[in-house]
């Protein structure tokens, strides 16, 4: 069998039967395509006995209508977003009827990593029936394409927002381990920090996403409340060991000014108090008093 015959017989093929149009750039469905009629070809040349048992098709469309009701039934909506939460648009909303969300990022690369599995000589070892055996969760064979796609972007819109919802959290189980003070701006700047180290531009940590995020993890806003009596406040208060002044009346057109002092160490040195009073005014224990620190 020869090859070359067999392209020219399918090109008139074509050229007799469709109206071909050679002017708009190459899409990569086309290529793949391409990819599998060459494929096939090749596997025709090696054979030398066929045996034709089922019919092979193309699913070269978006979805198809056998599986289009059962995308629109496994669809995903989050009850929790709202108008004000910034990460949805309708054009958003379109494309996530046609998202993968039941898969999860590691389904897609297994099934990815399978699919574009090469042999010695560089050629894909399997084909989409071998890989549908596997995967029969995979509807139809576009949807590897859009696997790579998203796997591309690093996930999908919706895998990426619940990606800086999980680290926000973390962050936050982080700060109040600590007893740090946690107030909203504080979740806001932590998610926009996460979802720029994402690349995810589009994302404003909204007020809206911010009260959804808190209603998710069952956060309220807790007050401290302690007695006067259990707030305390301590300092150190420095004290000269001789108080002088650093002015004085003179004689006007006087060079040099002097002043006396008992000690001229005890006007450079200290001696420190330190009290601990509480919020109702009361002292609390004794008095620290140092004199003079240790040589």
């Amino acid at each position: 069998m020869n090859a070359a015959n067999i392209i020219d017989c399918l090109s008139n093929s074509l050229k007799d039967n469709l109206t071909l149009n050679s002017t708009s750039c190459v899409s990569q469905k086309e290529r793949e395509v391409a990819q599998h009629f060459c494929e096939t070809i090749t596997k025709l040349n090696e054979c030398k006995i066929f045996e034709f048992e089922e019919e092979t098709t193309l699913d070269v469309g978006e979805t198809s209508n056998e599986y289009e009701n059962e995308d629109d039934k496994n669809t995903f909506y989050d009850d929790n977003s709202s108008g004000a939460d910034d990460e949805w648009d309708s054009k958003d909303n379109e494309r996530e009827r046609h998202d993968l969300s039941d898969y999860s990022l590691e389904y897609m690369k297994e099934v990815v990593a399978y699919t574009d599995a090469k042999d010695s000589s560089g050629k894909r070892r399997r084909s989409w029936k071998s890989v549908h055996e596997k995967y029969k969760r995979i509807p139809a064979q576009t949807y590897i394409s859009r696997f790579r796609k998203y796997l591309e972007q690093q996930g999908t819109k919706r895998q990426k927002i619940q990606k800086v919802d999980e680290m926000v959290f973390q962050m936050f189980v982080e700060a109040r381990e600590k007893n740090l003070m946690v107030h909203d701006v504080d979740i806001q700047r932590w998610g926009l920090k996460v979802a720029k180290d994402m690349k995810l531009n589009e994302f404003h940590a909204s007020d809206g996403w911010v009260k959804n995020f808190k209603g998710r993890h069952d956060f309220y806003t807790r007050s401290s409340h302690f007695r006067s009596s259990q707030i305390l406040n301590t300092d150190q208060v420095g004290i000269e060991k001789e108080v002088h002044s650093t002015r004085t009346l003179s004689f006007g057109g006087e060079k040099k000014t002097f002043g006396a002092v008992a000690s001229k160490h005890a006007t450079t040195h200290s001696y420190t108090v330190q009290p601990m009073i509480s919020l109702d005014g009361k002292q609390i224990g004794p008095i620290l008093l140092c004199l003079q620190e240790p040589k």
